[in-house]
Formats: C-alpha cells, sequence, structure tokens
C-alpha cells in the first residue's frame, strides 16, 4: 500500500447541501471533483466532493484557497441557511488503490488511485518527491502550485465541469468557450528539453524522471484550435 497525506481542508457541507452546491459549482455533485468559479469563470477552488447523507457531502478543499472561497460563499451560505465546517477527519491519497474503506471511511477515485478521508491515523509511506512525480505522470494539478485564478477550461475541459447540469455562477463565460472556441491555454506536462526557455522559467512541480534522466512539470502552453 502506498499512501501520501494530504494537508488539506475538509469541510462538511450540510443544511440545504445539494441547493448551496448545485447552484455555484460547475460540475454535478456526482462526479469525484468539482470546482467554484467566479461571474467570469476563473477558479475560486477546485475541490474534491463526496456525497456522505441525504443532506450532507464532504468536500476536500486546498489550504491555499479556502479563506477565498468562504469569502465567495459568505452571502450564499446566508441566505439557503447551508452549513459548511470543519470535518475532524484526515485525507490520504492512496496511489495503488489497495486501501479497502472502513463504514467510517469516504474514498474518491482519482485519475489513477484514489483518495481516502478517515478518522484515522493511516501510515503515510509516501515521500513528497515521491508523490510529485506521481503527480506528473498521472496528470494530476494542484490547485495554488500549478495553478491559481485561471479560467477553468484553462486547466481541464472536462474534469470539473458539467454542460447538462443546468445554471451555475461563471457558466456563461464556460459555455461559450466551449461551444464557440477553444480555451486560450491549456496545462500540460512536459520536460525542459521539450520547451523555450521562458516556458521552463513557468514550470511547476519540476521533478527529475529517474527513468529518462529529464526534468519534467507543469506548464500552461498556448492552445492549437481542435488540440487539447
Amino acid at each position: 500500500m502506498k499512501l501520501y497525506r494530504l494537508d488539506r481542508n475538509i469541510l462538511r457541507i450540510s443544511n440545504n447541501a445539494q441547493r448551496f452546491l448545485g447552484g455555484l459549482t460547475s460540475n454535478t455533485l456526482d462526479a469525484p471533483r468539482n470546482a467554484f468559479l467566479n461571474q467570469h469563470g476563473r477558479v475560486i477552488a477546485t475541490f474534491d466532493q463526496v456525497k456522505t447523507g441525504d443532506d450532507e457531502f464532504l468536500i476536500v478543499v486546498e489550504r491555499f484557497a479556502l479563506e477565498a472561497l468562504m469569502r465567495h460563499v459568505k452571502k450564499f451560505i446566508l441566505l439557503n441557511k447551508t452549513i459548511a465546517e470543519p470535518a475532524p477527519v484526515n485525507v490520504y491519497f492512496d496511489l495503488d488503490a489497495s486501501h479497502t474503506a472502513g463504514p467510517d471511511e469516504c474514498k474518491i477515485a482519482q485519475k489513477t488511485g484514489q483518495m481516502i478521508i478517515t478518522p484515522k491515523e493511516l501510515t503515510a509511506n509516501v515521500s513528497d518527491e515521491e508523490f510529485t512525480l506521481f503527480r506528473l505522470k498521472n496528470n494530476i494539478a494542484v490547485h495554488g502550485l500549478d495553478y491559481t485564478d485561471e479560467l477553468l477550461l484553462n486547466v481541464d475541459e472536462y474534469e470539473h465541469v458539467s454542460y447538462t447540469k443546468g445554471c451555475f455562477l461563471g457558466q456563461e463565460p464556460i459555455a461559450k468557450v466551449h461551444n464557440r472556441s477553444k480555451p486560450t491555454w491549456r496545462l500540460v506536462v512536459r520536460c525542459e528539453d521539450e520547451l523555450t526557455e521562458g516556458e521552463n522559467l513557468k514550470m511547476t512541480s519540476k521533478s527529475l524522471d529517474s527513468q529518462s534522466g529529464k526534468i519534467m512539470g507543469f506548464v500552461f502552453i498556448k492552445n492549437q484550435a481542435g488540440i487539447l
């Protein structure tokens, strides 16, 4: 079992949770990942989510984004009388998806592996360096590290958004870009020798791949029409 402990905030959303999240976020509530956007379709917070009750969700948010997120949702929380409170649990990334979740634990599927939310203290045996390389090889970017307030579709055009769910804050610019053109930029994983000097300076999550002997990382590159 390969576990990495994530330093993230876990919020319990309850009391009109479905109405609150459904009206503000860009994806359906049965999807593993979602996002809060501003009116221009730019990221305030991307997050992982899981339904834990008839009117309760747990959302996993980067610490970087928590303050801005709470400012963003404050009036909507008051209007909906929704409760958003810290949950006394831990969150781990299970790289090989070998952990079997117990009755008091939740799991959220990832591109590779799974996220485990648990009240228990599990044994983490994956280093920061190993996890960064894992993220790069599986195209798992981190909000606050690899992107901040980008247009959501520059980060990913499908992972955090549904084009059929109905209205949400920031929907109009997202729909226009998706339906009429393509995102101006796209976040990709590249090796240093594939990039210009300027692109190399903007690379994030840099890591040496021992197999290839090359340094790789995330970088935004100009999108070519029809290529994602």
